[in-house]
């Protein structure tokens, strides 16, 4: 049976060596979103204080776990340009149709976007980014 959240323990009371660490949360990759959780609160603990270095070591690794098992789960934020735009158009159940729709262009022209063989231009970033909330920068080839 997997854990549930655990209740949070003042900074005081957290664990000074490496091995007691690992007796509250034992580091090892992460599979489902209950690990993840798990793991969070684990950083979320430790994050922000003055720690020893067996202390930063634990988070360091901790925290490359979460963030390896993060990236695995949201592949849109390491998208960029055409990739992200096809992500996030296909995360609202959208295609080229409504891209041409909100840059009022062509739907050939779109779908030429999304195939990265044409690009936006800056207006078009714009606007993409303003419609879904992106970085610009983060549309660009």
């Amino acid at each position: 049976m997997k854990p549930t959240a655990r209740a949070a323990t003042p900074y005081p009371k957290i664990p000074k060596t490496y091995a007691a660490l690992m007796a509250r949360h034992l580091i090892r990759p992460i599979h489902d979103q209950i690990d993840a959780d798990n793991a969070a609160e684990i950083i979320d603990l430790l994050a922000g204080h003055r720690l020893n270095p067996e202390q930063s070591d634990y988070l360091e690794l901790l925290s490359d776990l979460y963030e390896k098992w993060e990236s695995a789960q949201f592949p849109i934020a390491q998208a960029k340009g055409a990739d992200l735009l096809r992500l996030v158009l296909a995360e609202r159940n959208e295609g080229a149709g409504s891209l041409a729709k909100l840059l009022g262009i062509d739907p050939s022209l779109a779908y030429r976007i999304l195939r990265g063989e044409r690009q936006l231009t800056a207006v078009q970033i714009r606007h993409v980014a303003a419609a879904y909330g992106l970085n610009p920068v983060a549309l660009l080839p």
